[in-house]
């Protein structure tokens, strides 16, 4: 008996190993349908990733002794790289330039070991961490003497292997549910997952918090691997999404639940490490690009003192024609710079299949009494990351007072999304070797294959960049 489930657990560890494999090869495929720097926010942070390639973790001013850190030192040809993209995003972008040509010239350009200062204020909130695989990328592009092109296009590679060894981990201690699978295969999501930015880092690491999360509450322990990446992969996503902030109730329940001065220690350094980066990165960035009577710190104040304006505020964003429909867009579609949506049945289709997951979801779900807190917890978690994403946006990037918060997107919602689907699913994890439901695989292969279409065909339909631009 022993050795035919083990022989189960083998067979069905390399089944998904091959399906993961064959995800990473689609992945790097679709690569090649995205010029560089194409993704909400990508330049500043991959400019940031250089910075701490430089050896600059934290952010410094311009000359020295000056105490406004805004920026960081990078590679002279690197920026110019992400200047010459920036030309072909947005409404106001020149049509005259060739996304391929672009590209293709990138790849004439080496590292020029010169640097020039720049502003990088908009990553200040963030801790250097995240950007250690991008960094990673950056320097070992140096070093092999790569052309801007390649390295790049090495750094995407190294970024998404990372996220999908993520996933794959958490695949292994648990299958998510049916619906957080939607979310991920949304082409919102696979479009991150695939730009070398923090967001496919941060959705696998909300996967995994999520499977460990599960598993400590079902089993009480962990390994000493497991514990490291719990709360490890929590200090990340909370000090390089504030609005995640909220998750460090999953810890602050295991242990009420499972009582021991270990768990003790590493909940309270967890707290202590998020409280300080976050206060620190409050206190010291000093991002000018909006203009404000008013300090961050003032505009916290106002809506603390107003909660119920505030959340007028809230309805009045969501209610509101234009920053609606950009959030729902952007949620399930809007790729590039919100200037490639997909098409309007496929948002369709995508918002009916997202509910149909969610109803297969629930039907296939046991609810029990004893699961209250557990599913509680999740669902607690998951609304004040969304209320926290719109006070960020809030009291950083609008003035006071405001109409409706302008700069959201919908993809500051998605690991919200992910922690509320994890609650309406099962929460007692089911044996590694037992297979999903029939309708369940056949849903998650059809919704696939339909939001691969999606991606690559709305992708080749903006850039126009066919077959690889690269020759490896």
């Amino acid at each position: 008996m022993f050795s035919l489930e083990g022989r189960g657990k083998a067979g069905l560890r390399t089944l998904r190993t091959a399906w993961f494999a064959l995800g990473f090869a689609i992945a790097c495929g679709m690569m090649q349908l995205i010029p560089a720097f194409q993704s909400p926010d990508e330049i500043v942070h991959l400019l940031r990733a250089d910075m701490v390639a430089h050896g600059q973790p934290l952010l410094k001013g311009q000359e020295p002794g000056v105490q406004d850190r805004t920026g960081g030192w990078v590679d002279i040809h690197f920026f110019q790289f992400s200047q010459w993209m920036q030309k072909i995003v947005g409404p106001h972008r020149d049509t005259s330039l060739s996304p391929t040509w672009l590209m293709s010239e990138a790849t004439r350009f080496d590292w020029m070991d010169d640097e020039v200062f720049v502003n990088a204020a908009a990553t200040g909130y963030y801790a250097p961490f995240i950007y250690l695989p991008h960094a990673l990328g950056l320097k070992l592009s140096r070093e092999l003497d790569l052309s801007m092109g390649h390295s790049y296009q090495l750094t995407r590679m190294l970024v998404t292997l990372l996220v999908f060894g993520l996933v794959f981990w958490a695949w292994q201690i648990g299958r998510p549910s049916l619906l957080v699978q939607a979310l991920v295969l949304m082409p919102m999501a696979l479009f991150q997952i695939i730009s070398p930015t923090i967001d496919g880092l941060c959705f696998a690491l909300a996967l995994l918090v999520l499977s460990l999360f599960l598993q400590q509450w079902q089993e009480g322990k962990a390994t000493r691997w497991q514990a490291f990446a719990f709360y490890g992969a929590i200090f990340l996503l909370v000090t390089s999404r504030t609005n995640l902030i909220p998750i460090v109730l999953l810890p602050m329940v295991l242990l009420l639940r499972h009582r021991s001065w270990q768990r003790l220690a590493a909940t309270a350094t967890l707290l202590a490490a998020s409280a300080g980066w976050t206060l620190y990165g409050m206190i010291h960035t000093q991002d000018g690009r909006v203009v404000r009577a008013l300090s961050t710190g003032q505009i916290i104040g106002a809506y603390l003192r107003e909660p119920v304006e505030f959340l007028r505020l809230v309805g009045r964003t969501i209610a509101d024609p234009f920053q609606g429909h950009l959030i729902v867009s952007s949620f399930v579609g809007n790729l590039g710079w919100a200037d490639a949506p997909i098409p309007r049945f496929a948002l369709a289709t995508i918002g009916c299949g997202l509910l149909l997951a969610a109803l297969l979801t629930v039907a296939a779900t046991r609810y029990q009494k004893a699961d209250l807190a557990i599913r509680a917890t999740l669902v607690l978690a998951a609304l004040g990351s969304a209320m926290l994403a719109f006070f960020a946006l809030a009291v950083t990037w609008n003035p006071y007072p405001v109409r409706v918060i302008e700069g959201l997107q919908g993809r500051y919602f998605i690991i919200p999304a992910m922690l509320l689907a994890a609650a309406l699913g099962p929460v007692r994890l089911a044996p590694v070797e037992s297979p999903p439901l029939p309708v369940h695989r056949a849903f998650v292969l059809l919704y696939a294959m339909f939001c691969l279409g999606v991606l690559a065909t709305t992708l080749q339909g903006r850039y126009g960049m066919g077959a690889a631009v690269f020759d490896f």
